[in-house]
């Protein structure tokens, strides 16, 4: 990717690029990472900017699409390969800087935040690339300029700002040959601006069609079509009985056969199990089908249509006195589809519904014998996703400036009002009270089936032969949608005050100062039928809440000396902000800069700073819902090996411990029903008395982070740059879920006695009940690498001009405790975090350019990594690659891994600057058609249910991008 790392002092006020000579009388700027505004500050922390024509010379249509290459980013936690991700993020693109989490990187338009979701994920497509002039990306630690979630670094959007004229956009592209994933975008841009007034009016459609996963290798079946056989469900579109008695076809599992009598038995034959081949693959599956098999109901790339309209505005009251004016808008139209349901006996797990075929249905084959476990795949019907989130954004205010002297001064009071509101709707569920009305008694009355009994028809009802395809009118009675609402709110005031007080030896000193206060809200409504567990859809309670905040900063950049032998130039920049929030109290973070100039064409710097995430409305308020499996360390056969053989468990067992009593020595688990558990992590005594949900009392996680780098741009050779820096993240305090048995182990293994206060025991049984697992503060994240760049502008020569850029990021460590207790996960360079966290990724171009053409070439390469074998070596499945079958993990011993080879992927473009103001380009991102490499079994490289990787690519892109200026 082409990208460039910039001096503010080569950057007017409104982003474009100026040379150095003209540096001097350039308007103060405010840069990314610093409040300070001033016309000649060296970046004392790496920023990398992408400009205007750095984007055109990309083949992404979206802003979200161009990030994910910067080498810096991780695969994003949620993404558009990953069709099962529902809810309020679902289809959006977020930025994941240096693995860190999405949550903890902050977007930025313009300074100003754009306001994230009530679950602190910021969808960076509510931005259209037409209003974009440049982009910065900070990627480090900037709490103390920035305040709450700008831990992982920064995302800061520059908008055009003075632009005169008409621009029309146009971008069309597919994926080649496989002729899918269309993308289609269209804007229009025009701006008015004179020496008092400016305006910038924009609107721009996007179009993003699917891509099915039938049409890519590593998503057409389980375990890619190089297994074919592997992986498929036991349950297809054929009807199967589950328990049928003996009497009837020999009982047991049984298949009806294509075509068959569901009443009959002769047309039914025992499930046939698949048949493994000598290295373990499949040679025959049998009965087992692949569970979309409906041409292949699954996308692997989500469709998603983007509506975007952009004001903005400012206007000198004053020569010194300007107002301005922000207006945004974007609609999203995201749509998932992700298989066919399956209608079985015991779906939504629900023991009130047990949608077995009634002995009494006029369906049953054994009719009056028994009641039959039934299972079905209902291609009629799928699991699609609608969600419909709608962004509002306004901002406005007024800034100035003045003399006192000799001395310059700037001030700016502003407002901001951003909310998000959407719909998620979900469809592929059924009614269970509808379910267990159809399923249940049925018989023939004048000709038609009815439910219920003589005399007691239940009216509306339609009964259900779950042995033979449903008819639509079964369809509809059953089917039901579930249905999200969901929204959040961020509203702040702000004031700042700078500008420069005094000299000293290296220049004037400057300061920033400021207050603001914030108050964010949101809530999210669940499917109230589907919370009471009257749906095969998962039920959360609804949830709400807010908070408030109010911080204030200040800073101060020192230049201290200049034009001194070793020193021709050295400056300080100290940072500090105070954030008091309603709901967990307050929290100071600071930040120390040092830029060095020892000679002219070297420059040093470093930095430290601390940082802090406060938790999001949802992190606190999150509705309740089952708390899930178990395992009590007092169980006399499963406790003592799930907690190490502790005698000191052992021991509070038999006495009691943190104000739980005591049980004895042959205790045992039993679940709901009474009974003991015969394996570990069983249901609990009463589940419904056991939940996890969001936590009021979460504290913020906090954080420290230092750089340390060169930038080298030698005299003698004009045009040539270097960079190298070394960064550092220590997190924690992490706002984490933990399951169960880690909550119990913090009370009885780990002495947490706030822990034991989480649950109690039943006096009278002694099982645990009133399980009480809440989101919680826990475990630390501790992250190392460097960043490093390069460039250099070829002398001029008779065929052109040429352009050589490199750049990347390599990981050195990247390791985190979960909770107390647990194992330290290393994670550079394999998927132990669920995702890559690649040792070097980098970008390298090439862009030449000769009179009105120009072209540009970009590689970017990942490294390989590890990755978790589908199967043990143990198993004896040599079918799936296992390279590091004695890999040793520390901490935790030998871990089966093995090698994903590295990849690079090639892109290309060529342009013509046409006489009549246009530019024509046509390219092709991964031009070779690269194919991702195989990642078996893991669904732990990136967010997406298929064995690749979201952030390579789909295959070979081709694309057309047409600029019309007037």
């Amino acid at each position: 990717m082409a990208q460039s790392t910039t001096d503010s002092s080569t950057q007017t006020h409104d982003g474009n690029q100026a040379s150095r000579k003209k540096a001097v009388n350039l308007q103060a700027i405010t840069v990314t990472g610093s409040n300070i505004r001033s016309v000649d500050v060296e970046n004392a922390q790496p920023v990398v900017t992408i400009s205007s024509e750095d984007i055109q010379k990309q083949g992404f249509a979206t802003v979200g699409q161009l990030l994910q290459n910067v080498s810096s980013m991780s695969p994003p936690d949620l993404s558009r390969s990953a069709p099962g991700d529902l809810g309020p993020n679902q289809g959006g693109a977020f930025i994941d800087l240096r693995g860190l989490g999405a949550m903890r990187t902050l977007v930025l338009v313009d300074g100003q935040r754009i306001g994230a979701a009530h679950g602190g994920y910021t969808n960076i497509n509510v931005i259209p690339t037409a209003i974009v002039d440049h982009i910065d990306v900070l990627a480090t630690g900037a709490s103390a300029v920035y305040g709450s979630d700008a831990i992982a670094g920064v995302i800061n959007i520059i908008t055009k700002k003075n632009f005169n004229g008409v621009q029309l956009d146009t971008y069309n592209g597919q994926y080649m040959p496989h002729s899918d994933g269309r993308q289609t975008q269209s804007s229009v841009t025009f701006g008015k601006s004179t020496d008092r007034f400016g305006i910038v009016f924009s609107v721009s459609y996007q179009n993003q069609s699917p891509v099915w996963a039938n049409n890519r290798p590593f998503s057409a079946y389980p375990y890619t079509a190089q297994h074919p056989y592997y992986g498929l469900s036991q349950y297809g579109t054929q009807p199967q009985i589950r328990n049928a008695p003996s009497s009837f076809a020999g009982g047991g599992r049984l298949v009806l056969n294509p075509g068959g009598d569901p009443m009959n038995p002769a047309d039914y034959h025992a499930f046939v199990h698949p048949t493994y081949g000598p290295d373990g693959d499949i040679v025959n599956p049998g009965d087992q089908t692949y569970n979309n098999n409906a041409d292949r109901r699954t996308m692997v790339l989500t469709a998603d249509r983007t509506k975007n309209l952009y004001l903005d505005t400012h206007y000198k009251i004053t020569d010194n006195i300007t107002f301005k004016f922000n207006y945004g808008y974007n609609a999203d139209y995201e749509y998932a589809k992700s298989g066919a349901p399956l209608f079985y006996s015991g779906m939504g797990g629900h023991s009130a519904f047990p949608s077995l075929l009634s002995r009494y249905s006029y369906y049953n084959p054994v009719y009056g014998v028994k009641d039959l476990s039934i299972a079905q795949r209902i291609t009629e019907d799928s699991y699609r996703s609608y969600n419909n989130p709608k962004n509002y954004r306004y901002s406005f205010g007024v800034d100035g400036v003045f003399s006192l002297g000799e001395h310059q001064f700037n001030w700016d009071v502003y407002m901001y009002d951003s909310k998000i509101s959407g719909v998620n709707v979900r469809t592929g569920y059924f009614n269970l009270v509808n379910v267990a009305n159809a399923l249940g008694p049925s018989f023939l009355q004048n000709g038609s089936v009815v439910c219920g009994t003589p005399g007691n028809v239940i009216a509306g009802c339609v009964p259900i032969n779950p042995l033979a395809p449903l008819t639509p009118q079964m369809l509809n009675y059953i089917a039901i949608d579930s249905v999200e609402h969901y929204g959040s709110n961020e509203r702040a005031w702000v004031a700042d005050f700078g500008g420069d007080l005094f000299a000293l030896p290296g220049g004037d000193l400057t300061f920033s100062t400021g207050v603001q206060h914030r108050d964010e809200s949101g809530y999210d409504s669940p499917d109230p039928f589907a919370y009471t567990g009257s749906s095969t859809d998962g039920g959360v309670a609804p949830n709400s809440g807010a908070y408030n905040l109010n911080e204030a900063y200040a800073e101060i950049n020192a230049p201290l000396l200049k034009d001194l032998p070793g020193a021709q130039s050295v400056s300080i920049d100290v940072a500090t902000r105070y954030s008091h929030y309603s709901n967990f109290g307050s929290t100071t973070n600071s930040s120390f800069k040092l830029t060095w100039k020892p000679i002219d064409d070297l420059l040093v710097r470093a930095s430290y700073g601390t940082g802090f995430r406060a938790p999001t409305v949802n992190d606190l308020y999150q509705g309740r819902y089952p708390a899930g499996t178990f395992t009590d360390p007092c169980d006399a056969v499963y406790g003592p090996s799930a907690y190490g053989q502790s005698p000191i468990v052992a021991q509070r067992c038999l006495t009691g411990y943190g104000g739980l009593p005591g049980v004895p020595a042959n205790f045992r688990q039993t679940d709901n029903t009474g009974v003991p558990i015969n394996a570990p992590s069983g249901s609990g005594y009463m589940p419904s008395t056991n939940w996890t949900g969001g936590n009021p009392k979460l504290r913020p996680e906090t954080s420290y982070n230092g750089d340390i780098g060169l930038v080298y741009s030698p005299s003698w050779l004009p045009g040539f740059d270097a960079t190298v820096d070394w960064w550092s993240y220590n997190i924690r305090n992490l706002i984490t879920g933990i399951s169960n048995d880690q909550l119990i182990a913090d009370c009885y293994q780990y002495s947490i006695q706030s822990a034991c206060g989480q649950f109690q025991r039943d006096p009278a049984t002694g099982q645990i009940i009133n399980l009480l697992n809440l989101e919680t503060n826990a475990g630390w994240m501790k992250e190392r690498g460097y960043d490093f760049s390069v460039n250099y502008r070829f002398p001029e020569t008779r065929i052109g001009k040429f352009k050589l850029g490199m750049n990347g990021t390599y990981l050195t460590s990247f390791n985190m405790l979960p909770t107390v207790g647990s194992n330290i996960v290393y994670m550079a360079g394999n998927t132990q975090n669920f995702y890559s966290a690649w040792r070097l990724r980098g970008n390298v171009t090439l862009n030449w350019s000769w009179h009105d053409f120009g072209a540009s070439w970009t590689a970017r390469y990942f490294s390989p990594y590890k990755s978790n074998c589908a199967f043990d070596p143990s198993l004896g499945v040599t079918a799936f690659p296992c390279t590091l079958p004695n890999y040793y993990a520390p901490g935790v011993g030998v871990m089966p891994q093995t090698q994903v080879p590295s990849v690079t992927f090639n892109d290309v473009q060529v342009y013509w600057n046409a006489p009549w103001n246009a530019t024509i380009s046509l390219g092709a991102n991964d031009i070779f058609n690269r194919v991702s490499p195989n990642v078996y079994g893991g669904y732990a490289s990136g967010d997406t249910p298929f064995d690749f990787n979201s952030s390579y690519d789909l295959g070979r892109f081709v694309y057309m991008r047409y600029q019309q200026r007037f």
